[in-house]
């Protein structure tokens, strides 16, 4: 009489082990592709709120202001002197990304700017600018992209 075989096969466990890689690369690849799909997003609303500020300040004839903080963007315009909270949606940094901006900070005291940022004056020019982002990545050694644009808000990104 034959004995019955207890427990797996090598076979039937390098099957199970594949089958888990596959499934496990296919999670970090989905991952992945939604972590840089938010970054678009982020890039996306950066020139959005810039190009809107642009847009109202020579649509209004006033002065509108870009300012950039630690935990985003938000735009302010200047009336009788003041700065006022414009009406626009604020763009907030995502937590895990370090931020670092390039701007003339001759302007700040200048102008008596609330906070540090890029002007767009009325007649379409915006001053010049860089932000740059430090996204961290599964080796932890972190993926650097920057947003530059010129005067006349032409936008150059590089990964």
């Amino acid at each position: 009489m034959r004995e019955r075989q207890q427990g797996f096969t090598l076979i039937e466990l390098m099957v199970v082990v594949a089958i888990v890689a596959v499934l496990l690369a296919a999670g970090v690849m989905s991952l992945g592709s939604r972590d840089n799909q938010q970054q678009r997003q982020q890039w996306t609303q950066t020139q959005s709120i810039l190009q809107m500020a642009c847009d109202q300040a020579a649509f209004n004839q006033q002065i509108y202001l870009v300012s950039v903080s630690a935990k985003g963007l938000e735009a302010f315009y200047r009336q009788q002197g003041e700065w006022l909270p414009a009406k626009m949606h604020k763009v907030s940094w995502r937590e895990e990304t370090e931020v670092s901006w390039q701007l003339d900070e001759t302007l700040q005291e200048a102008w008596a700017l609330p906070e540090q940022g890029w002007l767009c004056w009325p007649s379409g020019v915006v001053s010049e600018g860089e932000i740059q982002m430090q996204l961290p990545t599964v080796d932890s050694t972190g993926s650097v992209q920057v947003l530059r644009w010129d005067e006349g808000l032409n936008f150059e990104f590089e990964d």
